[in-house]
């Protein structure tokens, strides 16, 4: 490795070598080797008749270090003091064959140098590119490393993902307990979520009856400061019933717009119930945008909707049949409102493959998946509802489901049930099309 680096570097320096000092070079080597055979042999300087012809060293080396060209101009040199030296009376006559070998091989290690600086040339100008490129990358990298780190001090702790903050909001209020309904312990464990999610620095919740708040707020973070029930942003966003704030409301109400809030976040319902309202009067700047919005007001619609489902009374149907409905209804707001995709998903299983396919199922469930199931006459419809997920991720969930199940049974999911497949676009539609099913099995058994 070290002998090819130094070679490389000798023919770029013999590349750099300016031409005077190039033939003076030839000059000097040639009538160094010729001046020293001469001294060596006075009678035969050429060794014209020895074994070896010794001043072939001169064009041997020039062409070595300089080329074809320069050993084709040692060559003339020693061929000139050759007919020289010829022209004496008792001089040999021209040797043809010592003519021939010195300008072969010459010319010949002349020719082996041009092609390997060719080579050389060739391999440096592709490692000055990828030089070159490396040095752009490193650039862009540390760039881009700045960048993130950057991004990551002013997004952290942020909004995420939504299917990770609904995981967490449903998680959370399943671990308060026994509390029903909105009051102060729901309250703050909601505002916690909003405040995480939302990055709320001051903010409160009130409780909404007949569309007017009710005394103080249930639930505050930071330094909140009371405000007037008739704020007009609170006003705003109760005549509305949708999430306003100061960045889209202040061209059209700049006369009347005299409030300390920036954000009013109402809770309602799927059934179109205010329940609750978010004052905030503090965020950073750089959650102040339309996603993070977009993301608080889907957070409140659930919120809301854990309140509605903790009052509900009715009876008829099972604890997961209330919530299947309950989070249909919410699915189906999201998807007019927001465009959020959703599945509804119903397996008409035979009893022998019912049970394994249901356990596979929950096995396979996600954080916001709900699965129920309803007995029928020799078989078992088996419904289950998959937010956020549009047509491909159905796809995906339905072959992951049909390798489970050969895996484990040696059937594919086409043998163990029909599946049906409703893409959630209003609550009406996918209830009528969910009794349509539970109808069908009911009439049949």
């Amino acid at each position: 490795m070290p002998t090819g680096i130094q070679t490389n570097n000798q023919i770029i320096d013999s590349e750099k070598a300016s031409a005077p000092l190039r033939w003076l070079e030839v000059l000097v080597v040639t009538a160094f080797v010729v001046v020293l055979c001469a001294w060596n042999r006075p009678d035969d300087p050429f060794y014209l008749n020895y074994s070896f012809p010794w001043p072939v060293l001169a064009p041997l080396l020039v062409g070595l270090r300089y080329g074809f060209f320069m050993a084709l101009a040692s060559c003339l040199l020693i061929l000139a003091a050759l007919g020289w030296y010829l022209q004496a009376p008792d001089s040999p006559a021209l040797p043809w064959a010592w003519v021939i070998g010195l300008l072969g091989i010459s010319l010949i290690a002349g020719e082996f140098r041009d092609y390997w600086g060719r080579r050389l040339e060739k391999l440096e100008a592709v490692n000055r590119y990828r030089s070159q490129r490396l040095d752009e990358f490193t650039r862009n990298y540390y760039l881009m490393k700045v960048s993130h780190d950057r991004l990551e001090q002013q997004v952290a702790g942020s909004s995420g993902s939504l299917r990770e903050a609904l995981r967490r909001l449903y998680r959370e209020v399943d671990l308060a307990g026994d509390n029903k309904g909105l009051n102060r312990e729901s309250a703050e464990l909601m505002l916690q979520l909003l405040a995480r999610y939302g990055q709320l620095q001051n903010a409160a919740i009130y409780s909404i009856h007949k569309d007017r708040l009710t005394g103080r707020p249930l639930a505050t973070t930071g330094d909140y400061q009371p405000i007037h029930e008739n704020d007009p942003l609170i006003q705003h966003a109760l005549e509305q019933r949708t999430l306003v704030s100061v960045q889209t409301q202040f061209r059209e109400h700049l006369e009347h717009l005299d409030t300390d809030l920036l954000l009013a976040i109402p809770f309602i319902d799927s059934a179109g119930n205010l329940v609750a309202i978010c004052a905030v009067q503090s965020i950073p700047f750089f959650s102040f945008q339309v996603k993070t919005l977009r993301l608080l007001a889907i957070l409140t619609g659930h919120m809301a909707d854990i309140i509605l489902q903790q009052q509900a009374t009715d009876q008829h149907e099972t604890r997961e049949w209330r919530s299947l409905h309950f989070q249909l209804r919410r699915v189906a707001r999201d998807a007019e409102n927001f465009g959020l995709p959703a599945t509804l998903l119903a397996f008409d299983a035979e009893a022998g493959h019912a049970g394994t396919l249901e356990t596979r199922m929950r096995k396979m469930r996600r954080g916001l998946d709900i699965i129920v199931s309803e007995p029928l006459l020799g078989r078992k419809l088996i419904v289950l509802l998959m937010p956020l997920t549009d047509e491909l991720g159905t796809a995906g969930y339905l072959q992951r489901l049909d390798d489970e199940l050969q895996q484990s049974t040696g059937h594919p999911l086409s043998e163990a049930a029909t599946c049906h497949s409703h893409n959630i676009l209003s609550a009406a539609e996918a209830e009528t099309w969910l009794n349509r099913l539970r109808n069908t099995g009911a009439a049949s058994e």
